[in-house]
């Protein structure tokens, strides 16, 4: 039937397949895809859409719709063992309003009409279904009240344990007032889209703060429901009642200030009033009410895990074996909340975390805010330290007596811009300029040949990157290009002979290392590169010019060795490197 995903209702079990068996009562596929719809618009909205079945989403959503259903089922059975009766004025309530609810989901109420038509069930049936669900729903409940009221020592925190969990816990108490601008992004969205998305936030921000109404401009324009009508107003909270990623973003922003916050569920704008922290005395009672929860939650969790052991459970198919479950119960039979609540009005992302699109997200579902987004920009800058391989020009002259070259051989700067393909690979163009430090060479006769060279280089770049946490990645790197000695020359001067000489020469060269790079920054704008690679980049043949000379004879063009071979000047070998790069386009 063509309902509101918002309702959410529940579909006749003609013959629909069954997703889920719990003793006696069961989940059809129908059902468990509704229930997932509703777990995606509860998320994103209404124009989300649902990820294919294959995605981490989608399994992790599955597997919590599925959870509760078991769940539920099996508190409601336990409401029937211990006769719990659930009066039909509670239900009857509830089902008017939950069909009042779908009939809005219509233009009209024939068209409502019309679609239980389509569907070949009458309101009544419909009702029946609902009627049903809440039924179970509030049976479920009820047991669990009840039973949270039988725990022992669920209903005593000392003095001691409130203090000690304030004083362990100085951070979740850091209190913030704020008002949000939320532009959401739906899962899975083009990165093209998503980019849309931040530009448009941007020139929102750029607007506010050069004067514009933030609570016009958050009715007009913020898709967090709670909040909108109030100009964006959210109140004050607790760093600890928000998802980290908004917390860790929203207290990065100063007292009285402005930013943008990016979250697996979209941009928010964020305005900041006032920042500080709660005294123990005036969160003391939140905090008591905090580790009730807590005790009670992980004693019905051990009494919910018995009822599970005793059940029938199959999911698609397979009879399941009994796992413990992860976390605490409550009351409602949802996960234990690990905050106080306090404030007017709680952003979508600070209550549900959901897919990512702005970061990246590897095979494990993990986040990694410090990975580039697809199709941003990054500029780069540093320098390097490296050796060679060989003596450069000494065999030219055969035996030396000895030579003088300091460490480290060499040293270079580089700027470099790329593009991200995807967030873990990146391209780009580099251009660098390499230095050799002067080397002396003393012949068996005393005399003494000093020589200096540079290189200058555009090359093209690539750099695949390897989360290992939010703020540190691991990378491999190549580049590779056309290089042209810009300074190369060689001054001889002996008894018999003074004598200068520029040389040339290119050739193509290129490098390849591995590196690590740290964020920092909050926001991960920024980052600095850390690394070693190994450069291939060899001159020969070097064709020669002689600007000065007195006494001895002119070197020929190309220079050879004393072999006869080309002459060749050698920068290959290992390289040390430090890189700042700063992402383009974030916040």
């Amino acid at each position: 039937m063509a309902l509101p995903v918002s309702a959410a209702p529940a579909v006749r079990k003609t013959l629909d397949e069954i997703a889920v068996v719990v003793d006696q009562d069961a989940m059809t596929r129908g059902e468990l895809e509704e229930s997932l719809q509703a777990y995606f618009y509860s998320l994103y909205g209404p124009k989300a859409k649902m990820p294919p079945p294959s995605s981490l989403d989608y399994q992790a959503a599955k597997k919590q719709v599925v959870d509760s259903f078991i769940q539920e089922v099996l508190l409601a059975e336990e409401a029937d063992r211990q006769k719990i009766e659930i009066s039909d004025g509670e239900i009857d309530h509830e089902v008017n309003n939950e069909v009042e609810t779908m009939k809005k989901g219509f233009a009209t109420e024939q068209d409502f009409d019309d679609g239980l038509r389509k569907e070949n069930i009458t309101l009544d049936d419909l009702r029946q279904e609902i009627h049903d669900k809440f039924l179970r729903r509030l049976k479920a409940n009820r047991v669990l009240r009840m039973k949270q009221q039988e725990l022992p020592g669920a209903t005593n925190v000392s003095d001691g344990e409130i203090r000690a969990y304030f004083d362990k816990h100085p951070k979740d108490y850091e209190q913030v007032k704020f008002s949000i601008i939320l532009f959401r992004i739906a899962p899975k969205a083009r990165p093209a889209l998503a980019k849309e998305v931040e530009s448009q936030a941007q020139n929102v921000l750029r607007e506010l703060q050069g004067g514009a109404d933030f609570a016009v401009y958050a009715k007009k324009y913020s898709e967090d429901a709670g909040s909108a009508d109030k100009g964006g107003a959210v109140g004050t909270m607790y760093r600890s009642q928000l998802e980290p990623q908004l917390a860790k973003g929203i207290f990065a922003i100063p007292a009285k200030g402005m930013g943008i916050v990016k979250v697996p569920e979209g941009v928010y704008i964020v305005k900041v009033d006032y920042k500080g922290k709660a005294d123990y005395a005036s969160v003391a009672p939140e905090i008591k009410d905090h580790l009730l929860k807590e005790r009670q939650s992980s004693g019905l969790k051990d009494w919910v895990d018995s009822l599970k052991k005793k059940a029938t459970i199959s999911i698609d198919g397979k009879v399941q074996t009994f796992v413990e479950s992860p976390e605490p119960v409550t009351a409602e039979g949802e996960e234990a909340s690990a905050a106080p609540s306090k404030g007017e009005a709680t952003p979508g992302a600070a209550s549900t975390t959901g897919p990512s699109t702005v970061t990246y997200t590897d095979q494990k579902g993990e986040e990694y805010p410090s990975l580039p987004q697809g199709g941003s920009l990054a500029v780069a800058f540093g320098g390097e330290g490296f050796s060679y391989g060989t003596q450069d020009l000494a065999s030219i002259y055969g035996s030396v007596s000895g030579t003088n070259q300091g460490f480290p051989f060499g040293f270079g700067v580089n700027g470099e811009i790329d593009f991200a393909v995807d967030p873990t690979l990146e391209i780009g163009v580099l251009v660098e300029a390499l230095q050799k430090i002067s080397e002396t060479i003393f012949d068996t006769v005393g005399t003494k040949y000093e020589w200096n060279a540079s290189t200058l280089a555009p090359s093209l770049s690539a750099k695949f990157l390897i989360p290992l946490d939010e703020s540190t990645n691991f990378f491999l790197q190549a580049a590779g290009g056309y290089h042209f000695l810009t300074g190369a020359n060689e001054k001889i001067s002996g008894s018999a002979v003074t004598e200068t000489i520029e040389m040339s020469g290119a050739n193509f060269g290129g490098k390849a290392g591995v590196g690590i790079e740290f964020m920092l920054d909050d926001h991960h704008n920024s980052a600095i590169d850390l690394g070693a690679d190994y450069r291939y980049l060899k001159f020969t043949p070097l064709t020669t010019k002689v600007d000065a000379n007195t006494g001895g004879g002119v070197p020929p063009s190309p220079l050879p060795n004393l072999d006869g071979s080309p002459a060749m000047l050698d920068f290959s070998g290992i390289d040390v490197f430090i890189n700042v790069r700063f992402y383009l386009g974030k916040d």
